[in-house]
């Protein structure tokens, strides 16, 4: 399996990069739109676990609602990029997919940048606007971009150690960069460590589906308080609950899938209503 993530500065290339990258790999190209493109199509959610399957009534509407909760929308997410990633051959762009799967085996991660005054005049010249327009609109993107990683993430996404290589299209051809990154995928996004990146990302994934089972069950409050470690010998759970009764829902809930396996219970209850 390989995995490709492209972080890049508006107007910089990386979209062109990304898409040519992955049809010169034959690779499949994801971003934020096609991912919540194919959720709507199918009608299938990764955070629908433990919870009933997609005809249960009122689900999805119940999941449009807490959409607007932050901590919930960034493990969903998280669980997402996750699940997107277990199909192999991918080439992410944005989402702080890079981040997401960082330090995974057969991942690379690259960034495109370029000189700001071309960024503005490319810009102007696509959207037919005005110079200080495009100006304006690069700054408010750029920003945007910025603000989103270290909200979600807690990192600064122009940090240059998040990636394999930084690419600046203003010396450097985008096609001879396609040519950079495609040369090191064939020598270092091998078969050979495909199983264990294939059980270290499903193994991920586990653990912030059961994260977002707690916003499905209606405890939220435990989101932080609870941490789910899953190997292959089976999911332990750490932290605290308010009462026996969440204990119990939770775990519950949990041994409806089996994909959980062994749930090893390190759970301790009443400690948040005391301190």
């Amino acid at each position: 399996m390989g995995i490709i993530t492209v972080s890049r500065l508006h107007g910089s290339g990386g979209t062109y990069f990304a898409r040519q990258l992955a049809k010169r790999l034959g690779y499949s190209f994801v971003d934020r739109m096609s991912m919540n493109q194919e959720c709507r199509e199918s009608g299938r959610h990764i955070s629908v676990f433990g919870v009933g399957g997609g005809d249960t009534p009122g689900l999805f509407e119940k999941m449009e609602e807490l959409m607007v909760n932050p901590d919930y929308h960034k493990v969903s997410l998280v669980a997402s990029i996750l699940d997107r990633a277990l199909e192999n051959n991918i080439v992410f762009t944005g989402m702080g997919t890079g981040i997401v799967l960082g330090g995974m085996e057969n991942a690379m991660n690259v960034r495109v940048v370029r000189r700001q005054a071309e960024r503005v005049s490319e810009i102007a010249r696509v959207k037919d606007i005005g110079y200080d327009d495009a100006f304006d609109l690069v700054e408010r993107m750029d920003e945007g971009k910025r603000e989103f990683i270290m909200r979600y993430y807690g990192t600064d996404v122009g940090d240059p150690s998040i990636y394999h290589a930084v690419i600046n299209s203003s010396y450097v051809s985008l096609d001879d960069a396609i040519n950079i990154a495609a040369g090191y995928s064939d020598r270092h996004l091998t078969p050979s460590h495909g199983t264990d990146a294939e059980m270290a990302l499903k193994m991920r994934l586990l653990e912030k589906r059961c994260e977002l089972v707690l916003f499905h069950i209606g405890m939220a409050h435990c989101y932080g308080k609870l941490a789910f470690n899953a190997e292959e010998a089976g999911l332990t759970i750490t932290g605290n609950v308010r009462n026996e009764a969440e204990k119990d829902r939770l775990l519950e809930t949990l041994r409806h899938n089996p994909e959980t396996g062994r749930i090893y219970d390190e759970i301790e209850s009443g400690i948040a209503e005391r301190t």
